[in-house]
């Protein structure tokens, strides 16, 4: 029992965590970097498309109180291949569940690589794949040393300093437009024509915002270690709390985001700038704060994008260490820390290379691939599983297993990794996000396996 309990605190923090905190830690876990450098890049560059990323995923955080948070919490489990084993004690599907939260983890571990990657960069003038290992090395140490309950703590203070360096950010771009939002939005729209305020040429295809909304909608519902989160309440009504207090404080920064981002874009329009789009939040303060501004933001940024990364981390570990190796390997409480940790090196070594891959690539733009892959995988198995009580394990895994294929397939053929990334001329699938089609394939799948199986 006492090795249990040591793995329950490495992992899950023994549940203890009160409903404010775990709001905090929330809120933490997703103002990542794509949610603060990722957004204002967008803005930036593309205007009004990073207000779709805003709405979209802030709309997934009331579906997540409503459908998810209280029964997550209920479930008792560790991780997402738990919930799933506690109905229908599979093993392929408690793989299957545990290879993709991986998958989906990893890739939105190598976003936050890219965005500490390039901020080491910048601030030092260290090559990229130097200050990838910096961060790595850094992540290591803060999971291994501490688990759950360092990482919370670690999540929740840098939640309130980044409120409070954004809020900063705006009082100094509102007296930078001589306290005149309406300024601000006058000069926008002067300098564009008003097509700042208008979807990009990239999203003016509806077939692609629709995919790009569903995606981020729904794959918030889906996100490994936003899921994990839950797990670590006292209890379902704290969970379900949690939820609500993180959807308030989100909307805020949203709202905080969207005066940072148009103000960088009247401020450094047509300016050509180091670091690329993912930088703007640095040049923005030095801009408006001095150096030591521009520092304390680099270095907060820097602490979130270590936090968020460690929360992924450890839900990575969990699935590996709880769902996979014990099929190959015997394993003992005493033993499954030792194998976690082993794995997490792992891991982050794997994300290092993905993101020396990807380094060229907004980040805000990589995150809605990994909540399209979630979306398109892990939420209609959990939707049907809490749901629908004629779901099957046959209807599970098959739903599971074609959701999260199609999503990798069509992720791999578009645009992004076909010629971005492989080089070839044209994309196999012309779209961007592959929600709008990946999801139904999943839950009708679904829906037709539970109807043919008993």
């Amino acid at each position: 029992m006492k090795q249990n309990n040591h793995t329950q605190h490495f992992f899950l923090a023994n549940r203890q965590i009160s409903s404010w905190q775990n709001a905090w830690a929330l809120v933490g876990d997703y103002l990542s970097a794509a949610a603060f450098l990722g957004a204002i890049g967008l803005y930036f560059t593309s205007g009004f498309d990073s207000f779709y990323y805003a709405v979209a995923t802030l709309i997934g955080w009331p579906l997540l109180l409503i459908l998810f948070a209280d029964k997550l919490r209920q479930s008792n489990a560790f991780t997402l291949s738990g919930v799933l084993t506690q109905r229908f004690n599979s093993t392929r599907l408690k793989t299957l569940s545990a290879l993709t939260s991986i998958c989906i983890s990893t890739f939105y571990l190598l976003v936050q690589l890219v965005g500490a990657g390039k901020l080491l960069q910048l601030l030092f003038h260290l090559p990229y794949s130097i200050s990838l290992s910096i961060v790595c090395l850094f992540t290591l140490c803060l999971v291994a040393i501490g688990g759950m309950k360092a990482t919370t703590w670690i999540q929740i203070i840098k939640a309130i300093c980044l409120f409070i360096c954004a809020f900063i950010l705006v009082i100094l771009i509102w007296r930078h437009f001589n306290f005149s939002l309406g300024t601000l939005w006058q000069q926008a729209g002067q300098i564009s024509q008003n097509q700042v305020f208008l979807p990009s040429s990239s999203l003016k295809n509806p077939i692609e915002q629709a995919s790009l909304i569903l995606g981020l909608i729904l794959g918030l519902l889906g996100l490994p270690h936003v899921l994990m989160r839950f797990f670590t309440a006292k209890n379902p009504h704290a969970a379900s709390l949690s939820a609500a207090y993180a959807t308030l404080l989100i909307t805020l920064f949203f709202g905080f985001n969207l005066i940072i981002g148009y103000g960088s874009y009247v401020i450094f329009h047509n300016t050509p700038l180091a670091g690329g789009s993912n930088m703007v939040l640095l040049h923005l303060s030095e801009y408006l704060g001095g150096s030591l501004f521009k520092w304390i933001i680099s270095w907060m940024v820097l602490i979130t994008i270590l936090a968020v990364m460690s929360g992924l981390v450890l839900a990575t570990s969990a699935s590996l260490s709880k769902d996979i190796l014990p099929r190959f390997i015997k394993i003992n409480d005493q033993t499954e820390v030792r194998y976690t940790k082993i794995s997490i090196i792992i891991l982050l070594i794997i994300s290092t290379f993905l993101a020396y891959q990807f380094e060229s690539f907004n980040i805000a733009f990589l995150f809605s691939l990994a909540f399209a892959w979630a979306a398109g995988a892990h939420f209609p198995v959990l939707f049907l599983s809490f749901f629908y009580r004629h779901f099957t394990e046959k209807a599970a895994f098959y739903a599971l297993l074609s959701g999260a294929i199609c999503s990798f397939i069509l992720i791999v053929l578009s645009q992004t990794v076909w010629v971005n990334i492989l080089g070839f001329s044209t994309p196999l699938f012309p779209f961007v996000n592959p929600t709008l089609f990946t999801l139904p394939i999943s839950l009708l799948l679904g829906l037709f396996l539970s109807k043919r199986t008993p």
